[in-house]
């Protein structure tokens, strides 16, 4: 007779059961055991699990505890249970075994008719009880979607005007969550569209009463937005607001109805779906409208996000790109991917990535690293190939529907074909008197030759301005004869674009091919200044004795280009943008290349940004540094290319140039938070060149980013060879500089008072405001960190008047930020509040995270001090999560360590304990003082709490891991 299947329990609570007969485990180790088998089902390596399981015995000890417990488990329940070797352990897959939670996983990929009965299994969070290592994430990521299939249903029911079941389901997820917006909006939406405004308005008040309570916040903007359209009488076509940064195409969207029901439908059981085809099929434009869609769905509450990769040309970048959508800065020494990671791990995003086909390796590393790491990310990607991962749905681009113009198609048959309906659409925006009526035949037959390619066709009915639709039916038919001799269906869709781009060059005047081949060389986007200089046109005209030069009017040229849809135009604030279609700049680039133009067309381009940075150096230390930063983001993938052009060529002239560039960004580098590349571009420039006056910039500014990433030792020697050349230089701003940075960076006290006092003479001589703030900042820290607080005040504020009168808003929030902390320290609370509140207007124009978050914990810690609990605890929090967004892992113990001090205050003694036992295990990144007050802190709660439970509680602390002990001392709170 066979056995009856062994049924464990792991949501809500522990329990074994076979038929109706309760199995009791010997241990709460082996029931984790077994949970994490059961729940792991593949082989895992003996070591591995010893030390997962008894990390805190020796090796022998651990590998002998898991021996017995295996046993047990073979006594206690089965002997076919597990499959062991020497080295490693499995569950039996052949075992009858049923898990309630293996069994709710399925609740991912299942349908909406399946959804209620796989919810109705989950009893409670998994292993509630439970505080290992390996528990804490399955719970969250099983709660996670648990919250999510709600969420589902109750789109669902909404969608299907079924209120009342809508609003059943999200009360049941409040009963959960309690501060869910979501389920809060979907509450108001109902109700109000069953006519009861007054009672969605009730549920927007308890939505605000529940994030203000438990996570100190105020309601979203689609959330207040939802409350004012409701006050104002809610229409039936309300929608929530959508969270994506998606381009806005100025042209609408033609057709493709069943290749965006595909693309979601694959999106729906992949998590990589990558839109492949050839240069112009529209996959850019496809995944626009794909993603419109799903930015509002419930599976991405967090939205959509483009990441435009078509500008970079260091492969190196592509991290760099997405971390910029999602405004996260480089934090040294954390790399950037973990920074992304963290940022994404728990949010449930559709992340596009558009153009990877010349990041190719780099696009596929980055993508499997984030799908591997963040469990709730979903991406959609484009490129000339697949990225080659497991699990990848590569979905090839059709051309748009198209008529066979040999049926002679009827004006209403023509209509339903995308190719044609996206012809006339483009036609009539050009000439005002189309009728498709008029050209039917002709349009059947423009579209069949352009093989349906979306770029092709809008190309074509540009031309309408010059040629009439018959005209050029004709110039199509003569050029692709040659490449076809007839044959449609035997034509490359690469040769196809090919013919159509060449085509379109050919209708070009010789001046407006010059311009457009030349307008290849800017990668990202190019203001009219930039073309003017870079990609000016001059003819001689021969004249005895002299030659005279006359240049044409770049502004005609490149309206002309923009009226042929070969340039796109944009504004970005007061100024226009133009760029280049990446297909289109790659073949641009081709004709430059062609025509002998490339090397001396990059040099004018590298020659314009350098003289732009160098333009921008002083002015990003002064009170124009706003406009200036503007400024170079927008320029960021010109500088990026003019600078990997310059070193990539071998003449001494480019590598000076090089460094001269590098040099000039230096402080923008710094203070935008983009140090590692800062540091990368330093260092391979300082490797190509010896060039004395640039070599010194450089050094000096590889010397202050090694200064903020804190390895000193490299900081000291590059100050010093860069003292001996701005010295042979005679450069009294460069020897000031080095001096300053060196000082700060020395361990000897007495040269750091001696290259602080040389700065000093140096900037009294040149009156520099700038220098003599930075003086004061960096000597000031020096001094407070040395205990002499009093030398550290007068420092403060002394660099605060020099750094107002400078203009640089960075230094002056600086000086507000150290001020403040020299405040805190010396127990002055309002003056502390006062300093810090000014300080954060600044950061938080300037954008600076790690500022921010420094400010914020500051002034979590006066609110502590003044009894306020919930203020300090809110503010803390925020600090955290900034924290954790961009790595910085010292600081993250710091404020898991003052959370823990706030729950003490609070009286709540077991949180108190594993926050504290948490951050003990970190001590040794830690600073020394704050590693006394730690054991301090420890003796009270101990002292307190008794023996007995602290020693459990605090065991139960130091066994979290640093995310762990994060999402612990957060609370659930959301990302800010």
């Amino acid at each position: 007779m066979a056995q009856l299947p062994l049924h464990l329990y792991l949501l809500g609570s522990f329990r074994i059961e076979r038929g109706a007969r309760p199995i009791h485990l010997s241990t709460r180790k082996v029931e984790s055991l077994l949970a994490f088998l059961a729940l792991h089902p593949e082989e895992h390596p003996r070591e591995k699990l010893a030390a997962l399981f008894w990390g805190d015995s020796t090796d022998e000890q651990a590998r002998g505890s898991l021996r017995t417990a295996l046993n047990l488990l073979r006594a206690e329940l089965d002997e076919r249970l597990l499959r062991a070797s020497r080295e490693t352990v499995q569950f039996n897959p052949d075992f009858a075994l049923v898990t309630d939670a293996r069994e709710f996983e399925k609740i991912g990929d299942s349908a909406i008719s399946n959804l209620q009965s796989l919810l109705s299994l989950y009893h409670g969070d998994l292993l509630p009880d439970f505080y290992d290592d390996w528990v804490l994430p399955e719970r969250e990521r099983l709660r996670a979607l648990y919250l999510a299939a709600l969420l589902r249903l109750i789109q669902h029911f909404r969608s299907e005007s079924k209120y009342e079941r809508a609003i059943e389901w999200a009360r049941k997820l409040l009963a959960t969550d309690p501060a869910n917006e979501k389920a809060y909006q979907h509450l108001m939406f109902c109700y109000a569209a069953m006519g009861d405004r007054s009672t969605a308005l009730k549920q927007y008040d308890e939505c605000a009463r529940r994030l203000r309570d438990e996570l100190g916040v105020e309601p979203a903007r689609e959330t207040i937005t939802l409350r004012d359209q409701i006050q104002e009488e809610l229409s039936a076509q309300s929608r929530e607001a959508l969270f994506t940064n998606l381009p806005n195409p100025l042209t609408s969207f033609i057709g493709r109805e069943n290749e965006l029901a595909e693309i979601h439908q694959r999106l729906e059981t992949s998590r990589l779906v990558t839109l492949v085809g050839a240069g112009g099929c529209g996959k850019t434009r496809l995944a626009i409208q794909v993603a419109s869609g799903l930015a509002a769905a419930p599976r991405f509450k967090q939205g959509a996000w483009w990441v435009d990769l078509a500008p970079l040309n260091d492969s190196a970048l592509v991290a760099t790109a997405v971390a910029a959508t999602f405004h996260l800065r480089e934090s040294p020494p954390t790399p950037l991917t973990f920074i992304l990671i963290e940022h994404l791990r728990a949010k449930e995003i559709l992340l596009v990535l558009d153009n990877c086909e010349h990041l190719f390796d780099s696009c596929a590393r980055l993508a499997q690293t984030l799908l591997t790491a963040c469990p709730r990310l979903s991406i959609l990607a484009t490129s000339r190939s697949p990225l080659g991962l497991a699990g990848e749905v590569a979905w090839r681009v059709p051309s748009m529907s198209m008529p066979d113009p040999d049926d002679a198609p009827s004006l209403d048959q023509l209509t339903q074909f995308d190719a044609a309906r996206l012809f006339d659409e483009r036609a009539t925006a050009v000439v005002t008197n189309w009728k498709l009526a008029d050209h039917a035949s002709t349009v059947a037959r423009i579209c069949a030759r352009l093989d349906g390619i979306p770029l092709a066709i809008e190309l074509a009915a540009a031309r309408l301005k010059v040629l009439s639709a018959e005209q050029i039916a004709a110039r199509l038919d003569d050029c692709f004869d040659l490449l076809t001799a007839g044959s449609r269906t035997a034509l490359p869709r690469h040769q196809t674009l090919r013919a159509a781009m060449d085509w379109s060059f050919d209708l070009l005047s010789e001046e407006e091919r010059e311009l457009f081949r030349r307008l290849a060389v800017f990668a990202g986007g190019f203001s009219l200044e930039a073309v003017e200089a870079v990609s000016s046109i001059q003819y001689s005209v021969n004249s005895s004795p002299h030659t005279e030069y006359w240049t044409l009017n770049t502004v005609d040229l490149l309206t002309s280009l923009i009226d042929k849809s070969l340039v796109g135009v944009e504004q970005k604030g007061n100024a226009m943008r133009y760029r280049l279609l990446e297909t289109v700049r790659q073949y641009a680039r081709e004709k430059l290349v062609e025509a002998n133009e490339f090397e001396a067309s990059c040099a004018r381009h590298r020659d314009w940004f350098l003289q732009l940075a160098e333009q921008a150096d002083p002015k990003l230390r002064s009170g124009e540094q706003m406009e200036w930063f503007a400024r170079l983001e927008l320029e960021m993938e010109n500088l990026r290319a003019a600078l990997a052009w310059s070193l990539g060529q071998t003449d001494d002239a480019s590598a000076a140039r090089a460094l001269r560039l590098a040099g000039a960004l230096v402080w923008f580098w710094i203070m935008r938070g983009y140090i590692a590349e800062g540091r990368t571009w330093l260092e391979r420039s300082l490797e190509n060149c010896a060039i004395t006056p640039a070599r010194a910039k450089a050094l000096v500014g590889l010397a202050a980013v090694e200064y903020f990433v804190g390895t000193r030792a490299k900081c000291r020697a590059l100050c010093d060879e860069a003292l001996v050349l701005y010295r042979q230089q005679g450069d009294k701003w460069g020897i000031a500089l080095s001096a300053i940075i060196g000082g700060a960076a020395e361990s000897d006290r007495s040269r750091s008072s001696m290259l602080f006092e040389e700065a000093r003479l140096l900037e009294q001589e040149l009156k520099d405001e700038w220098l003599a703030a930075g003086t004061d900042v960096l000597q000031g820290g020096h001094a407070r960190r040395r205990g002499d607080l009093s030398r550290a005040g007068a420092l403060f504020e002394s660099a605060l008047d020099h750094a107002r009168r400078s203009g640089d808003r960075w230094m002056i929030g600086n000086a507000l930020v150290n001020a403040g902390h020299l405040a805190l320290d010396q127990g002055e609370d309002d003056r502390s509040t006062v300093l810090y509140t000014e300080a954060l207007k600044f950061h938080r124009e300037m954008g600076d995270k790690h500022q921010i978050a420094n400010i914020l914990y500051g002034l979590g810690i006066v609110a502590w001090h003044r009894d306020d609990c919930q203020q300090a605890d809110a503010l803390l929090k925020q600090s955290l999560t900034l924290r954790r967004e961009i790595g910085d892992t010292r600081d993250v113990v710091g404020t898991i360590w003052a959370l823990g001090r706030v729950a003490t205050t609070q009286q709540r003694y077991e949180r108190a304990a594993r926050l504290l036992g948490s951050a003990d295990v970190q001590r040794e990144i830690v600073f020394e003082k704050e590693r006394r007050a730690i054991d301090d802190d420890v003796r009270t709660l101990r002292a307190q709490v008794g023996e007995a439970m602290f020693d459990k509680v605090w065991a139960e602390g130091r066994a979290m891991s640093l995310h762990q002990a994060t999402e612990y001392a957060l609370e659930n709170v959301k990302t800010v």
